[in-house]
């Protein structure tokens, strides 16, 4: 084969995760970066980064397998993959999270376009705004970074190629995949048997971590209906870092430790964990490698804190405990990892009918740690005003969310001096639009944070 012709780009079964999601369930997930700069870049800049954008590696399109065991692929497409919109309106200083919730609400077409959206506009008290939303089956946190990065480098970094395979790459890749799924039924086997044996009927064992499954439930809040449809409720607070570090300093930890802390506080506080749980929180942690060209190149860790760790203000023992899951890693796979070559075999209708019963992470944590200051200023790091990224579902019920059983998703960022924390309410009722920010605000407090609510 020409060694010049572009290469093939399978899914991953992250890729297909959200892309089952949004097919299969209904619930597209979004990704979105969103930049305060005291200064509106210029058309002309906003219009360049929008064509290098179109090229580069969030410029794609989902081609679906009709093949038995052939997973889908990505194809690229500059033209109908993405675009700009400018929003000449200037956003009110109390709109800002609105802008920023109409902003991801654009739906996306993994197949025909658009995948990703690029708009801006001025701020009513100075300065602007801008965001750049992505279907998440389409791109990851890090992909947008290195997309963006590679976009305002200048040259033809990160240039995305990817074509359709043929009809022999078809064949090999379904027996690439009838090999994987065997493979891991067969280790899934060995696991399961192995787990047996160890286990020792006398051991005593430490009680298991609250998870979203077997967390409390809330009273319900009978007004959370009324916003059937919209986004999950988002919470934006910045503080400058050189405090935020102070306050985490003081309390014998870093900077992660007491994001950790804040996120399991948030939970505690709404009801859905007791003072004296251990909780798990989730941790996405980045394989991304350069020149990855893979969608979603992440895994997930577990981290189990004692709640009591975060009320009384150890961070030491959150550090300690964080240390130890990242030095291990991804460790031995999971059930749900074993199963996902499988399930990325099956189709649309038969995931949704396996799907009943499949919860969220009760807390998720994602730390992207500094951004680079090109990416803060989008080119020029003097404007840069803060910088924050999220996650959210689309068009979700609270009846939805509900038998999701979620409580929460935060994620947080350093950029140019200033500490960003994002957080996203995914318990209608515990922590719904009315009851998320006072709660948010409180941990804050507690911890003797000034924060500025965007």
């Amino acid at each position: 084969m020409d060694a010049t012709m572009p290469s093939v780009l399978r899914t991953t079964v992250d890729d297909d995760l959200f892309i089952r999601m949004d097919r299969a369930l209904g619930v597209p997930v979004v990704n979105q970066a969103v930049w305060r700069l005291h200064s509106l870049p210029s058309d002309a800049e906003l219009d360049r980064l929008a064509q290098r954008l179109a090229v580069g590696r969030i410029g794609r399109l989902l081609r679906r397998s009709s093949l038995p065991l052939v997973r889908d692929h990505w194809v690229a497409e500059p033209t109908r993959s993405g675009g700009r919109v400018v929003d000449d309106t200037p956003v009110p200083a109390g709109g800002v999270t609105a802008w920023i919730d109409a902003a991801a609400s654009t739906r996306f077409d993994l197949t025909e376009g658009p995948v990703w959206e690029l708009r801006s506009a001025p701020l009513e008290q100075g300065g602007a705004i801008v965001t750049l939303c992505v279907a998440h089956a389409a791109g990851d946190g890090a992909l947008i970074v290195r997309a963006i990065l590679d976009a305002l480098s200048g040259d033809d970094v990160g240039r995305f190629e990817a074509r359709s395979p043929s009809v022999f790459e078809q064949a090999r890749d379904a027996t690439g995949q009838a090999a994987a799924i065997t493979t891991n039924l067969a280790a899934l086997a060995t696991d399961l048997v192995t787990r047996r044996v160890r286990r020792d009927p006398d051991q005593t064992t430490t009680p298991a971590a609250v998870t979203a499954k077997t967390s409390r439930t809330v009273d319900v809040d009978p007004t959370a209906a009324e916003n059937d449809g919209a986004l999950a409720p988002l919470c934006i607070t910045s503080v400058p870092t050189e405090a935020w570090r102070a306050v985490a300093a003081e309390a014998g930890g870093s900077s992660n430790a007491l994001f950790v802390a804040i996120v399991l506080g948030i939970i505690v506080a709404s009801g859905r964990v007791g003072a004296d749980d251990t909780v798990r929180i989730s941790i996405p942690m980045s394989l991304r490698t350069p020149d990855d060209d893979r969608a979603n190149a992440t895994t997930g860790l577990s981290l189990d804190i004692p709640a009591s760790a975060a009320l009384e203000k150890d961070l030491g023992v959150i550090r300690a405990l964080a240390k130890e899951v990242y030095a291990v890693g991804t460790g031995r796979p999971s059930t749900f990892v074993r199963l996902q070559p499988a399930m990325q075999a099956l189709s649309d209708r038969t995931v949704a009918a396996l799907s009943g019963g499949a919860t969220t992470p009760l807390a998720l944590a994602s730390n992207l740690g500094t951004l680079d200051g090109q990416f803060a200023g989008l080119g020029d790091p003097d404007r840069a005003n803060g910088v924050v990224t999220r996650s959210t579902t689309q068009a979700v019920t609270a009846e939805k969310l509900r038998s999701l059983r979620g409580g929460l998703a935060a994620w947080t960022n350093e950029a140019c001096g200033i500490t960003t924390l994002s957080v996203i309410g995914l318990d209608p009722d515990g922590l719904g639009r009315s009851t998320l920010p006072d709660i948010v605000h409180a941990e804050f407090a507690r911890w003797s944070l000034e924060p500025e609510d965007w």
